[in-house]
């Protein structure tokens, strides 16, 4: 099969920077970070109420797990040089309109103002914006774990 066409040149670049690395397609793997993905996005719908920056971090990190899986699924991975706006890069180059993926980098930098305010500007995250990032996360969960969209993927 052949490898993904869609947003090749900007994975290859993510390579090229080292921001990617090839490695070995691991079904395990795959499957356990899809695992920890729906266990972030239980605990961020079970814990909304109670900490809604924690809700909001774990919905993201559902999120940013789903998109590794499909580069894991092509053979991918981060490096910690290209950290996870190497992930927002290869999804948003590969799959533009796709549900949830396309608000992968929103949810990022959303989350990265409340993990590391500037002074004086904490802003905290609103019910409404939890209950975005799991709709969001969802939606990348559910994309990520169709069949016919990752055999369809290829090694890169």
């Amino acid at each position: 099969m052949a490898r993904w066409a869609q947003g090749a040149d900007v994975v290859q670049r993510l390579i090229d920077q080292r921001h990617l690395q090839r490695v070995t397609t691991d079904a395990d793997t795959v499957h356990a970070l899809l695992a920890a993905a729906q266990r972030h996005l239980d605990l961020a719908e079970s814990g909304a109420a109670i900490d809604r920056e924690g809700a909001y971090s774990l919905a993201y990190d559902a999120a940013r797990k789903s998109a590794t899986a499909v580069l894991g699924y092509q053979g991918l991975r981060p490096t910690s040089a290209g950290g996870h706006i190497s992930v927002v890069d290869a999804m948003s180059a590969q799959f533009p309109g796709v549900p949830g993926l396309t608000s992968l980098d929103r949810l990022r930098r959303r989350r990265n103002q409340t993990e590391y305010p500037e002074p004086g500007s904490y802003d905290p995250v609103t019910a409404a914006e939890v209950a975005d990032a799991i709709r969001v996360a969802g939606d990348c969960l559910a994309t990520t774990r169709r069949p016919l969209a990752m055999d369809e993927l290829g090694i890169f």
